[in-house]
């Protein structure tokens, strides 16, 4: 009898844990959130952090190709300057119309200095330089009777043209064409990252649907063991069991109800994992609620064209994209290279045409106050001819030059050792290339018998659990006949659990195994209705 009591007390705390743990759970899934594969999908593209922070390069890399085309932008640069030169106390020999007249002056010069630049780069590599500049200078002595500013203009044009060295667009946008294929491959390495995103939240919801399904067989597991020992009590009360088999019983419950508690922790713990490849913030109230997968995994056969695979890959992979690109780098290059090399022979021309004379005189009040009454004929004119801006477009005087300049280093070493070190790079590129290109080639061909085998996996398991449900069935008879054991019918109920995990894990297998072919062809986000947004390159 004290035997018996221990049985029932050993029961209570059993039925206790059953029931702190499979009534949450219940509770919990009345307030679940239903989701789709294609909403969590959706939401990844959208707040995956990993994937923000990579969608950060596209635009660094976009900036990078305004800055380096930011080479040609012409320069326009302006100048204006004063200056005040008073001199000392000068003899000067005034005619007048009865002779001549000494005059002590202290001649001051005023001097307004404006000039404006522009300086333009081609990308065929010519150069052009312009400067404009004119000044006036107003002389005005102490005591003369005339005053004459003088002016003084000039535009001066200079063209550079490189005949050998630095000629061409790939020589001087070389920068630039680096930047926009650094561009490209960024998109490329953010798509990259974006399928794995994707694979990777694909793989976290099928996850927590087995999880929830194998939480499920857990739950099953428990109730055909407390349905065994409710048979097993009512057995022993009736005198046709001995009093061990619900000792055995208990103890079968007891690691079914271990098996559920687990179970719920590995739900939670694929819903926490699928929180945060969804970048869930941390306030919202799916924190506190459960997930449910809607959706319904893959368990038929999918026919597969191993070469098509590999064909697609070839041609979609990011990966070999990007290996590429890298390649068309090198090349270009060690084009540049080449050109860089050769010796220096540029052309110069420029033209510089200049202001006709002009004069301009203003007369002024003797020192008594009055104004000068000599005539237009014999006016002395104190200041100098000058050049006139508004003379400069006729082209009335100019002067222009033609010009070549060659230059060569002597040994050149600098130039010749930058060319063979982009060749290197090149070939580098080119192995670099090949092998990312085997890899792709036997990642795609791993992955389609990755697909062939987990759907050989899904049906052997699918095939075992029928087989494992009809053992259970035909033990339980024999049992409930007295002719097996407790034992072997709780043998039975752990292969028919057993298997059924093994059915749940050749589906999640499976199911993983068809996004990974996707993936390895390059035409995952396809696949998915996906297409990762553009927000570069504008």
């Amino acid at each position: 009898m004290k035997s018996r009591t221990t049985i029932l007390v050993s029961l209570a705390t059993t039925l206790a844990l059953v029931a702190s743990s499979v009534p949450a759970v219940r509770a919990q899934d009345a307030d679940a959130v239903p989701m789709s594969l294609s909403e969590c999908l959706t939401q990844a593209l959208e707040n995956n952090l990993d994937l923000a922070i990579a969608k950060k390069d596209p635009e660094i890399a976009w900036n990078d190709v305004l800055f380096q085309k930011a080479a040609f932008d012409p320069v326009f640069g302006s100048n204006a300057k004063y200056t005040q030169d008073k001199q000392d106390v000068q003899t000067l020999f005034q005619p007048t119309p009865t002779g001549t007249q000494t005059v002590f002056v202290a001649p001051t010069y005023k001097t307004i200095e404006i000039s404006a630049t522009l300086a333009s780069r081609f990308n065929f590599g010519g150069t052009l330089d312009a400067v404009l500049w004119s000044n006036r200078t107003d002389s005005v002595p102490a005591y003369a009777r005339q005053y004459s500013p003088s002016y003084a203009s000039y535009l001066a044009l200079r063209f550079t043209l490189p005949l050998l060295k630095g000629f061409g667009r790939e020589v001087n946008e070389y920068q630039i064409l680096v930047a926009k294929q650094n561009l490209s491959i960024s998109h490329e390495e953010l798509r990259r990252k974006a399928v794995d995103t994707i694979r990777t939240v694909e793989d976290g919801y099928w996850d927590l649907r087995a999880a929830r399904e194998a939480q499920k067989v857990a739950e099953q597991a428990l109730k055909l063991a407390q349905d065994l020992y409710e048979l097993n009590k009512k057995k022993v009360e009736v005198g046709t069991l001995a009093p061990i088999e619900i000792t055995q019983a208990e103890a079968n419950v007891a690691s079914n109800v271990e098996g559920v508690i687990t179970s719920k922790a590995t739900v939670q713990n694929a819903e926490d994992a699928l929180r945060r490849l969804l970048a869930v913030p941390s306030g919202d109230p799916l924190w506190g609620r459960t997930i449910n997968p809607t959706e319904q995994p893959a368990a038929t056969a999918t026919t597969i064209d191993r070469d098509e695979a590999i064909d697609t890959a070839l041609k979609e992979r990011p990966e070999l994209i990007q290996s590429r690109m890298q390649l068309q780098t090198a090349e270009l290059s060690e084009r540049v290279a080449k050109k860089e090399a050769w010796h220096q022979l540029d052309l110069v021309t420029s033209l510089t045409p200049t202001g006709n004379n002009l004069i301009e005189t203003v007369e002024l009040p003797g020192p008594d106050g009055i104004p000068n009454t000599f005539d237009d004929e014999t006016q002395f004119i104190t200041g100098g001819a000058g050049q006139g801006l508004k003379e400069i477009p006729q082209f009335n005087v100019y002067n222009w030059s033609v010009e070549l300049i060659y230059k060569i280093p002597i040994g050149n070493r600098a130039a010749r050792a930058n060319y063979a070190s982009a060749t290197i790079a090149k070939e580098k590129a080119m192995l670099s290339e090949r092998n990312t290109e085997e890899l792709v080639r036997v990642d795609v061909r791993r992955a389609v018998r990755a697909v062939e085998s987990g759907y050989e996996r899904v049906a052997a398991a699918r095939k075992n659990v029928e087989l494992q449900q009809k053992k259970l069935d035909a033990e339980q008879k024999k049992f409930d006949n007295g002719m097996s054991t407790s034992f072997e019918v709780f043998t039975f109920q752990t292969d028919l659990r057993n298997a059924q995990l093994s059915l749940i894990r050749a589906l999640l297998d499976y199911n993983k195994a068809l996004a990974d072919l996707e993936r390895a062809k390059g035409t995952l986000l396809e696949s998915k209705g996906l297409k990762l947004a553009d927000n570069t390159g504008r």
